[in-house]
């Protein structure tokens, strides 16, 4: 798993579906670990990034809660300039806050205003993991493309659900003292999650996710007019 974090101050896309039921006020703090949503299996060959989007959104806030701390205000903004970052990440092969390959985009500032944002204030967590329940550096035995077992006899290693999923890339931010620092921030206002899944080719094409955060800090959004 890899982590980076940016503070004020040869891959293959998995097809992806977009989920028209999720939605960030379907659910509450209390309700949403039960929604059949967030505990679906993920299809590793069909993922539904605005699900995990939103999954990341709530837990995020659900950490917030158990500290006391006020909860973020979800934005379509910033969900936008984190997608596009994951998007990026994958499709062009880097993992930095730093994108070399577009100027345009190179910070997560000019990723905020690229999305419409006037007065971007951005604070940005990102992190990279595996989609299947598996442990970076655990010795597996491939089955075919993108299936593996931790012994020949096994059954297959099985996916993540929308939820555990989550649960495990907020854990490595978690486990972060930087990240955690973004993600406790008083001064953040609003979120927005963004990620983006590709098969890993020199890994048996491994299903593997890349996952942003974008927070907005000391001011709400305000958008370009």
């Amino acid at each position: 798993m890899k982590s980076g974090i940016f503070s004020v101050g040869c891959l293959m896309f998995l097809s992806a579906s977009i989920s028209a039921q999720v939605s960030y006020y379907s659910y509450t703090l209390e309700n949403f670990r039960e929604s059949k949503d967030f505990n679906k299996t993920i299809d590793p060959q069909h993922p539904d990034t605005q699900r995990l989007n939103a999954i990341l959104f709530y837990l995020t806030n659900e950490t917030r809660a158990q500290l006391a701390l006020p909860l973020l205000k979800y934005h379509s903004k910033l969900e936008v300039c984190a997608s596009q970052h994951s998007q990026s990440m994958a499709s062009l092969g880097f993992f930095d806050h730093i994108n070399k390959k577009n100027r345009s985009l190179r910070t997560p500032d000019d990723r905020a205003t690229a999305a419409g944002i006037a007065n971007p204030h951005m604070a940005e967590n990102i992190i990279e993991s595996f989609v299947l329940k598996y442990t970076a550096g655990v010795p597996v035995y491939p089955d075919g493309p993108g299936v593996f077992k931790l012994q020949p006899e096994d059954d297959p290693i099985v996916p993540h659900t929308y939820l555990s999923l989550g649960e495990a890339l907020m854990e490595g931010w978690m486990n972060s003292p930087t990240h955690k620092a973004n993600i406790l921030l008083s001064q953040a206002l609003e979120l927005g999650c963004g990620t983006a899944f590709y098969t890993n080719k020199d890994f048996n094409h491994m299903p593997t996710v890349i996952a942003t955060q974008n927070f907005q800090l000391y001011e709400p959004i305000r958008i370009t007019k």
